[in-house]
């Protein structure tokens, strides 16, 4: 490990403890086998429509049927409970986050551990995430034994999907990735036959998602360029033989026209440099395109910016020494803006507003100093500030979300569907902060201990 301060030190083992002693998931509540129902509640169903006094009901981790009570097949022997006043949502979907290098203290490869991975996929349940897809910076051997455990059901938290990644050698990631010396998370691909190779060895694996990185600051680099066009669609179209999800990397409006007319549908973050037009518009429209567009991580110096460490929401999970850590390291956004400033905030409000039918949730926690789970909650938030409405603030981060990545058994609240839900004692719809205001949360059917997170988190004795 890189030499720390004795209060660095102490915050990173503090927290390290709380992720090993809660490394196995919480003690299941009942008998998977017994129906459950959930009577009188408010039921976003996540697709843009809502149930008033509504009821669902569960069996072995599954919908069985969602609507009023008195058009449910209900056994006598069902377990009933009664949630009147309170709304249910689905799980989120997080289609975008960088897991295992977080360490609320510090940060780096040498954290990327089992125990550190089980532990994130709990933070993001905590929050009401039911499902996460780690892009582009996993260790292939530490998460594939997370996945296999976690689909063996020895571990629990949010559904855990990898992205590896592909991008120019010595490009691609953040910098703070490709410096870190033992990082791993691109596959190099130079010229249009490796990157054919390289999609056929994922689909070969077994990977259904892979990320491109198509940004020009390879180009400030140096020697390295951004990924060239006819090295991506050889990427897109090989992929599309073995129905792979490609998602791209990439911030300027020419780059991404030029990615949907080769076949992309999925963007990690919008065009900032400019305006959308009409043309990128209709192209996104005509191909269906899903785009994350990372709010949190740009809007930082924004005034309305609040620290994680300020919110009562965020001090849940964490010990109090991570706190002290994190307020001596921020420094105060300037007071006031340039004109520059003020265009950029604009620019980028408008073309969120102009995608809104196309924008799905995913958050960047894990890389750029946002938190897991927490993240969600506010990315929610600035859907909201920038002209979406609650729910269509939802829909991006439910069923749109996992629609994006063919993960039809999560993201909407129907029969057939997993049990993945949360219990809120406020309607979102009136007010989207109160998706905050978690009562339970429900994955596979099983409530997650929160109380027992929190406890072992935050070290309280």
């Amino acid at each position: 490990l890189m030499k720390l301060s004795s209060f660095k030190a102490t915050v990173i083992c503090l927290y390290i403890i709380a992720g090993q002693v809660f490394a196995q998931p919480p003690n299941k509540l009942g008998d998977d086998s017994s129906e459950t129902v959930f009577n009188n509640a408010r039921i976003i169903v996540g697709d843009g429509t809502v149930i008033e006094q509504g009821s669902i009901l569960v069996r072995d981790g599954t919908i069985l049927g969602v609507g009023p009570a008195s058009s449910l097949d209900i056994s006598d022997s069902a377990i009933n409970y009664d949630v009147n006043g309170k709304t249910i949502i689905p799980a989120l979907v997080n289609t975008h986050a960088h897991l295992g290098w977080e360490a609320y203290g510090d940060w780096g490869s040498q954290y990327f551990t089992e125990e550190n991975l089980t532990d994130h996929l709990y933070r993001h349940a905590y929050y009401g995430v039911g499902t996460i897809i780690s892009t582009g910076s996993d260790k292939e051997d530490v998460a594939n034994r997370v996945k296999l455990e976690q689909l063996r059901g020895n571990i629990g938290g949010a559904r855990y999907h990898q992205s590896p990644g592909m991008g120019s050698p010595g490009g691609g990631p953040n910098p703070r990735f490709t410096e870190d010396p033992d990082y791993w998370g691109v596959n190099p691909v130079a010229d249009p036959e490796q990157a054919v190779r390289t999609v056929r060895e994922l689909a070969g694996q077994g990977y259904g998602i892979a990320k491109i990185w198509v940004d020009s600051r390879d180009e400030r680099r140096g020697a390295q360029v951004k990924l060239a066009p006819e090295i991506y669609r050889a990427v897109l179209n090989t992929a599309s033989n073995y129905d792979m999800r490609i998602i791209a990397h990439a911030t300027t409006l020419a780059d991404h026209k030029s990615l949907v007319g080769f076949g992309n549908r999925r963007f990690i973050h919008m065009p900032y440099d400019t305006h959308v037009d009409d043309e990128y518009l209709d192209m996104v429209r005509e191909n269906n395109v899903y785009i994350v567009p990372t709010l949190g991580m740009i809007t930082k110096r924004e005034p309305y910016y609040i620290p994680a460490f300020q919110d009562p929401f965020f001090k849940d999970q964490v010990p109090p020494l991570v706190i002290e850590s994190l307020n001596a390291g921020y420094s105060t956004p300037p007071t006031t803006r340039s004109a520059a400033a003020e265009e950029r905030s604009a620019q980028m409000a408008s073309n969120l507003f102009k995608l809104k039918d196309h924008i799905i949730l995913g958050t960047d926690a894990g890389a750029v100093g946002d938190y897991f789970g927490y993240a969600d909650h506010v990315e929610l938030s600035l859907f909201v500030r920038m002209g979406m409405t609650p729910s269509e603030s939802i829909v991006a981060a439910t069923s749109r979300a996992a629609k994006a990545f063919g993960l039809d058994d999560v993201g909407v609240l129907r029969a057939g569907k997993a049990a993945d839900f949360v219990i809120l004692d406020a309607d979102p719809l009136e007010d989207i902060s109160n998706t905050r205001e978690i009562n339970e949360v429900y994955l596979r059917g099983k409530r997650v201990d929160r109380e027992g997170l929190s406890e072992r988190w935050t070290l309280e004795n």
